[in-house]
């Protein structure tokens, strides 16, 4: 979600009041969008969170910190 469709959806979600994970495989680049994002909409609630999806371990570790996050799924 740090370029592209991705970003815009990101953008268009915290905009209307959704809690937004940033998924990324580099950190400083979602930290980037997330500053990006709070420029446009100070309240958003924004995370970022690393994954990279061709390494399973890196998926695992994704999964065990989002479901430690207790944020509520509602979109993916």
């Amino acid at each position: 979600a740090t370029s592209g469709i991705g970003r815009e959806t990101a953008r268009v979600l915290a905009l209307r009041g959704a809690t937004v994970i940033i998924p990324t495989r580099n950190r400083e680049s979602g930290l980037k969008v997330k500053d990006s994002i709070l420029e446009q909409v100070p309240n958003a609630k924004l995370d970022v969170m690393e994954i990279d999806l061709g390494s399973l371990s890196s998926v695992r570790s994704f999964v065990t910190t989002f479901l430690d996050s207790n944020y509520p799924l509602n979109l993916l």
